[in-house]
Formats: C-alpha cells, structure tokens, sequence
C-alpha cells in the first residue's frame, strides 16, 4: 500500500479515543472548578479501566491530563509545589476552567426519557447538555421500531441524522453526556471510523514497525524488504493520525510487538504513547520505542524546537527506554528537537545496528 503525503487532507487535532473518553468521564465527576487528585484517579479508573491497573497507569495518566489540557479542558498547576515527585510527575490537582459552579437539574420541563437515558432523571445537566439531549432523545423515540434507521452509521452521519450538525458528537463525546454509566456510542449504533493505516506486508516475522514520516517510511520499507528480520509489516503512521488509526492493527494476524519511530520532539513523542493507551483497549500491545533508531538519532546534531517545560519533558520521555531519556530530556528542555528524517537513507544502508 503507498502512503498518501504527511500533510494531505489532514484535519484539525481531535482528541485521541482514549483521552476523549478521560475527558467525558472527568467533567461528569467535577462539582467545582478545582479538582483533587483522588477525582482524577478516579475517572481514570472509570474512562480506561484497563489502562488505571495497569503497570504504565502514572505515565498513561500524565499522558491524558497533558492531551487534556492542551486542548484548553483543563489547567495543569504551574507551581512545581503542586505537583508530586513521582516519575512522570502528576498533580496534586487541577482546575477545569469551563466547569459551572452550579448546575441546574433537568428536564427543566417534564420529558418523558426514553428507557436509554433513564439516568437523565437524577443529572445535573446544563441547558446546552439539556437540548443536545433532547435530539438524542427524540432519535431513540423515532427509531425504536424501525431497525433499519439503527444500522451503524459511522460518527459524523450519525451525529448530522441527529443533529444536522456532522461534527456535534466529536465535540459531546468527550463531556458529561458521554461518561461512565450514560450515553455510549453503541446506543447510537455509531463509531469513530479510524483514520485509514498504509502499510507493507514484509515477511513473517511478528513485529510491526510504524514510522511517523512519509519519506523515512519509504526508506526504511525499502531498506528491510531484502531481510525484514523480525519486522512482518511497516506501517505509516501519518502523524497524530495514528493515534487513531493504531486501531487497525488489530486486523494484522500474528502480531505481538509494536515498535515506532518518529522525531524527538514533544509532538512525535507524546504520539506514539497516545496510540498505545488506545491500542490497549483494542487488545494490542503496547507500544515500544525502536531504540536502536532512536539512538542513531540522537547522534546527530539537533535543530531549533519549542522550549519544553522540566515537567512535561519527564512526562514525555519515560515513553523511552532508559538509556535515552536523559539526553532526549535535555534536547527538550533546551529548546531543540531532531527530526527523523536526519536518520537518512545513506546512513540507514551504511549502518545496521539500528535493525
């Protein structure tokens, strides 16, 4: 399969699946403004139970809360005094800006719910969540005898059925309506459609390998294809898309490790550790780091990046084995990064440690 360009038809960032879920399970339990830690933990366990038992929960959690609160959901503390020691450090709490001191109960009218949204009695709802509610409501009601108007559709013709609005549920499914216990996506008989995943079957070893970039994708595909080792396929992963698109994965027969390379910036790392929270949830391991890729790129001489913060550098390179952390927290925190590209073709063929 050939990979479409990096930057064609790309949409704006969305939430990954899994910090969408966080989120909706996160505002549902917030009464004020500030939240404690004790909340954030527990909508961690409610949202990805899986992830919350797992041995990765600190780094998976200080994952979402970064996701989170770079789309403007919430506040991380500034203070290094609200944070604790632990390795990635967490907060001792945050603040949810767009939270509503009081919320008024609902319906505001009688409305006779439909027995799917029977917990809609007791909520405390706001008056938007009420009329987004409301449509969903009227749905369950036209359609309950009528099979053929509940055959899946994917999210947005869902949600433009509903609402005549196609993009109204990317922004509901990560609020209050959408936590633990209320509205699910299969009671709309609806979907996230991931993003499509390019990729080459190479022999039958039982790794794939996803590369972030198009033309270090072609390298590299080029490069294993004579001897693939343990590589069975390479995927393209397209940027943030594969935080998404990890989904597929799960189609590929006799697959048990996931290794990804990417650049060694804030972005092309917090990717690949976005992807492999969601792709726990489909059942597919986590993903690791191609150490030996990343070594060699750390070899070379780095370019002018964003200044990252002490705190989110550590967050985002306990994603990465040991013996690199430490020199790829530095390249953040002083304001650089390495794209993958820097590890070319004529190298790539000249060295073979990376393999």
């Amino acid at each position: 399969m050939t990979p479409p360009d990096d930057t064609a038809d790309q949409a704006p960032a969305q939430l990954s699946p899994a910090a969408a879920q966080f989120s909706a399970a996160l505002q549902v339990l917030t009464e004020r403004v500030t939240v404690d830690r004790a909340t954030l933990i527990e909508a961690f366990r409610q949202a990805l139970p899986g992830s919350a038992s797992g041995e990765d929960a600190r780094r998976a959690l200080a994952t979402l809360l970064y996701e989170v609160a770079e789309h403007g959901i919430i506040s991380l503390p500034t203070a290094r005094t609200k944070w604790d020691a632990g390795r990635p450090a967490l907060p001792e709490q945050i603040r949810v800006p767009g939270a509503a001191p009081t919320k008024s109960p609902t319906p505001r009218k009688p409305v006779s719910w439909r027995p799917e949204l029977n917990w809609a009695y007791n909520a405390q709802l706001t008056a938007s969540q009420t009329e987004d509610l409301l449509a969903v409501n009227r749905w369950f009601r036209d359609t309950h005898n009528h099979p053929d108007r509940r055959a899946r559709l994917s999210l947005r013709e869902r949600s433009y059925e509903i609402f005549r609005q196609e993009k109204r549920l990317d922004t509901l499914i990560t609020g209050a309506l959408f936590a633990p216990g209320r509205l699910t996506l299969d009671q709309l008989a609806t979907y996230r459609e991931p993003p499509p995943l390019a990729y080459r079957r190479l022999g039958d070893g039982d790794t794939v390998l996803v590369v972030e970039n198009s033309d270090t994708y072609a390298t590299l595909r080029d490069l294993l294809t004579p001897d693939p080792g343990h590589v069975g396929y390479i995927a393209f992963g397209a940027g943030r898309a594969f935080e998404a698109s990890v989904e597929n994965l799960a189609e590929l027969a006799g697959i048990h490790r996931i290794v990804y390379y990417g650049d060694l910036d804030a972005e092309g790392i917090a990717i690949p550790a976005r992807a492999s929270i969601n792709g726990l949830q489909h059942g597919l391991p986590p993903i690791e780091p191609a150490t030996g890729l990343y070594r060699l790129l750390l070899s070379h001489e780095a370019t002018a990046g964003d200044i990252i913060a002490d705190d989110r550098a550590q967050s985002l390179v306990a994603w990465l084995p040991e013996e690199l952390q430490q020199s790829a927290h530095t390249l953040l925190a002083q304001g650089q990064r390495l794209a993958q590209e820097a590890t070319n073709r004529n190298e790539l063929r000249a060295e073979s440690h990376w393999r």
